[in-house]
């Protein structure tokens, strides 16, 4: 996956506003919106490419996965708790669960059940912590998907805090734009379309 340096979403954000020579107050609100529409992009969709993991298998202990395990990307998000593989047969029982701070308490389990489940997942979203303006670079970079929109949306928000509706809706139209761009990615279709399609029709056939 394509990221983009922390230096660029800065760069063209100042090229938009015909300004390179922010306050460091601005620099801190724009940081602020720009993280605001970073966590908006990421929760548009579960199954964004680079965030999806599907049927990993997870260890299990006193029918609780944690978010954290050794060798194991953290979860960011429970999406669907499998006993088997799921997506590489017709079905599979899909476990009822809920979340508390320790992680996903599985409420289904029998005794038959083993020690292990398949859990689909989003990966965790790590905010941005500067908004660099010097050329040393962010250590969070921009996914590419998100950056045109992101950009842009910061931008129209910077607008309205400037007072200026009539350009801020301008470009939050442009801004929209881009990110119903990143949503026709043939891959994010394929997830959206297929994976949690599928997801869904495992659930209607269980509860039949």
């Amino acid at each position: 996956m394509q990221n983009r340096a922390n230096k660029d979403l800065f760069d063209l954000i100042s090229a938009l506003a015909g300004n390179s020579d922010f306050t460091t107050q601005e620099i801190s609100q724009l940081l602020a919106l720009a993280n605001r529409r970073f966590s908006q992009a990421y929760n548009t969709t579960p199954y964004w490419v680079r965030y999806l993991t599907v049927g990993e298998e997870r260890t299990i202990s006193n029918s609780v996965v944690p978010f954290t395990q050794t060798s194991k990307t953290d979860i960011g998000e429970f999406l669907r708790i499998n006993r088997e593989q799921p997506l590489l047969k017709n079905s599979t029982i899909d476990f009822e669960f809920f979340v508390e701070s320790d992680g996903a308490h599985v409420i289904n389990l029998t005794a038959s059940d083993a020690t292990s489940v398949f859990v689909t997942y989003r990966k965790p979203l790590t905010l941005l912590t500067t908004l660099d303006n010097n050329g040393t670079g962010g250590e969070t970079e921009v996914p590419n998907e998100y950056f045109l929109f992101m950009t842009h949306a910061t931008y129209a928000d910077f607008l309205r805090m400037d007072g200026q509706h009539s350009k801020a809706g301008f470009e939050e139209e442009i801004a929209n734009q881009f990110l119903a761009e990143a949503l026709d990615n043939p891959q994010q279709v394929y997830n959206n379309n297929t994976v949690g399609q599928r997801f869904k029709t495992y659930v209607s056939q269980q509860s039949r």
